[in-house]
């Protein structure tokens, strides 16, 4: 047994080889994310004089996000030193292009097709690390953290840059971030080369049967064959599109009080909560089944939600939302970890990016209802809606039966 800091101390996870070399440039270049959005937003408006094209730029960046499996596949198949560093290039550069040139929408696109997938792949650098450990739950825990973090400042620093100097120079600072971190990551991280990629370097490139083993791999359902795997994606997919729903109904509860950018304070309250709950779930040594805790997290954030849809005025709002924050990074961290049990040998980049297009399309779906929801009846009822459909979710995560007795019901259970 390791001992107990090994056991429950981040210090730990940083003490692993190569873990802080690794850690670092990741978090760089995932801050790049972050920083995307607004500084997007402002150099394609800025270019072009419109909002529309800029929102357009957005969403095609945002739209192009439907290619993460198939890059994380490429990651396990060919490993990150094969892959990333390429995927970054074209990404900073098509970045870069949109910076520099009067036809930004295009470039912003074609950079969304090569954005590489920094949080999967860090992720399975942590696998890799903590493999024969107790550290994986410590380690993912700190990743969730450090994401919100970073999603949090991001914008911040963002801000900062967009009044100091023109937007394109902020977008030219995000992809050089972006490229370096990712050089900087792949660098430090051990060799992470899928059992299927030894296919392709055992032999000369022209063997012919190398494009079959590449086209069985790249149009195989791959993870997805995996029943329990579904489910919890279906559990993201829940929690994603109430956790947009909330803030769609913050942005109106704050305008209707006449301080619209109370908003931003608002979700800051719920990023606060995720933080939090992430740095307090860690430290706690898990024995129940997954599913359990997954019922139990959703159950949390339901309570916040049904409290919203009552709260007399935004203080309280903001409150009893950082209350359900509480359960989004640790929603996160078990979903992560079940995915790795759950997705067959040399999947395990492409199953963690999978959790994070669930939560995606949530986000999308539960935005979309919202704002209709919000313009009939009012915010109260779509933090209602929200709150019932997760408390279903969260029954459904107990009683449902996830797999066969010694099977994927078992891997679910620590």
């Amino acid at each position: 047994m390791p001992a107990p800091e090994s056991a429950g101390s981040y210090r730990a996870v940083l003490r692993l080889p190569s873990a802080l070399r690794a850690f670092v440039p990741a978090l760089g270049g995932r801050l790049a994310y972050g920083l995307l959005p607004l500084a997007t937003l402002f150099t394609v408006q800025q270019t072009t004089g419109s909002y529309a094209r800029a929102g357009l730029a957005l969403a095609a960046f945002g739209l192009a996000s439907i290619t993460l499996p198939l890059k994380s596949r490429l990651t396990d198949t060919h490993g990150q030193r094969r892959v990333l560093p390429w995927l970054a290039l074209f990404c900073a550069g098509f970045l870069a292009l949109a910076a520099l040139t009067p036809w930004p929408v295009p470039f912003v696109a074609l950079a969304g097709l090569a954005a590489p997938p920094l949080g999967p792949a860090m992720r399975s650098t942590w696998r890799s690390l903590t493999d024969g450990t107790e550290l994986k739950q410590r380690a993912y825990a700190l990743d969730a953290v450090a994401e919100e973090t970073l999603y949090l400042t991001g914008p911040l620093l963002a801000g900062v840059g967009l009044a100091l100097a023109p937007a394109r120079w902020t977008l030219l600072a995000t992809a050089a971030l972006l490229l370096l971190g990712t050089l900087g990551m792949v660098a430090a991280a051990p060799p992470t080369i899928a059992t299927t990629a030894r296919l392709f370097t055992a032999g000369p490139l022209r063997s012919p049967g190398l494009l079959r083993v590449l086209a069985a791999r790249l149009f195989t359902a791959g993870p997805l064959r995996s029943p329990g795997l579904l489910r919890v994606l279906a559990v993201l997919l829940v929690a994603g599109a109430a956790i947009s729903a909330a803030y769609t109904g913050m942005a109106a509860e704050a305008q209707a009080a006449g301080h619209p950018g109370a908003a931003g304070l608002l979700e800051a309250a719920v990023a606060t909560g995720s933080v939090v709950g992430g740095l307090l779930w860690s430290r706690r040594h898990h024995t129940r089944p997954r599913t359990h805790h997954f019922a139990g997290l959703l159950a949390l954030l339901a309570a916040g939600l049904l409290a919203a849809s009552a709260a007399p005025d935004l203080i309280s709002l903001g409150v009893v939302m950082g209350v359900g924050g509480l359960a989004v990074a640790p929603l996160y961290v078990v979903a992560y970890l079940a995915a790795d049990d759950l997705s067959p040998p040399g999947y395990g980049t492409e199953a963690g990016t999978w959790i994070n297009v669930a939560a995606n399309a949530g986000s999308a779906l539960g935005a979309a209802v919202a704002g209709v929801v919000t313009d009939r009846s009012g915010p109260g009822l779509a933090f209602l809606i929200a709150g019932v459909v997760v408390i279903v979710a969260a029954g459904w995560a107990v009683v449902w039966s996830w797999g066969r007795p010694g099977g994927e019901a078992g891997l679910l259970a620590e």
